[in-house]
């Protein structure tokens, strides 16, 4: 049970405040009820030294495979900032409940990120996740710690090119768009930058948004689909 504990402490969607703490009590009881049946047990005492051993194990297990998943909110977060200072939004900031304070465009492709999680299955392959990790990885067997830890550091990379591939195309365009900005007020000084500039970028940028969402959205899903691919394959070989 401490396994699916840890990682539904830090896993995605479940570890929002808004899930309150007997929600997921409940359910890492539910999922420990469904999953006890269907691997083997070895009998072991969980105060004895051996014990307390395979419990920090268990729990580490299980926080890897949850951070491997957070990689994805955290390559939303940096694309939701790129995008707010690209746009002049970098100063509307919203408290979200899992990052605390991030820009408004991080909390919309977050929130955006949870439907596209939730309409191809997401919440079932984190249950099949969780179920493949004890045939990787059986309670009380030894795994190479080591080789774990640089195969996430390596992933977390992802945070930087996820964020990249998704802010990219709506950035090179406001850049055009600051670009012409920069034209017109040369063209005519007596234009109030101020007042024109900045209500043309927000609207050219929730535009671009706007236009954009369908390969947002199929980038988002591959994230999720490498995420869940790389949580799994960590564990192979180790």
């Amino acid at each position: 049970m401490l396994r699916i504990s840890a990682m539904i402490i830090a896993a995605p969607l479940i570890s929002l405040d808004v899930v309150s703490l007997p929600i997921r009590i409940v359910l890492a009881i539910v999922l420990t009820w469904v999953i006890y049946p269907l691997i083997e047990v070895p009998n072991l005492n969980p105060l004895s030294p051996e014990g307390m051993v395979i419990l920090v194990r268990e729990m580490f297990v299980g926080i890897a495979i949850a951070v491997t998943l957070q990689v994805v909110n955290g390559a939303l977060i940096l694309a939701g900032q790129a995008l707010s200072m690209s746009m002049g939004l970098g100063m509307a900031q919203i408290m979200d409940p899992s990052a605390g304070t991030v820009p408004v465009l991080s909390s919309f492709l977050i929130i955006f990120s949870t439907l596209i999680f939730m309409s191809f299955g997401g919440h079932s392959l984190l249950f099949f996740l969780i179920l493949q990790s004890f045939e990787f990885v059986p309670i009380g067997a030894a795994f190479d710690l080591d080789a774990v830890i640089l195969k996430v550091m390596a992933w977390t990379s992802m945070v930087f090119l996820g964020g990249i591939l998704i802010a990219m195309p709506i950035m090179l365009t406001m850049l055009l768009v600051n670009l012409c900005l920069g034209i017109v007020t040369r063209s005519a000084p007596a234009l109030n930058i101020f007042a024109v500039g900045f209500p043309a970028m927000i609207l050219a940028g929730l535009a671009l948004l706007i236009i954009n969402l369908t390969n947002i959205a199929h980038r988002i899903e591959w994230l999720w689909v490498e995420a869940f691919t790389t949580a799994r394959d960590i564990w192979v070989g180790v």
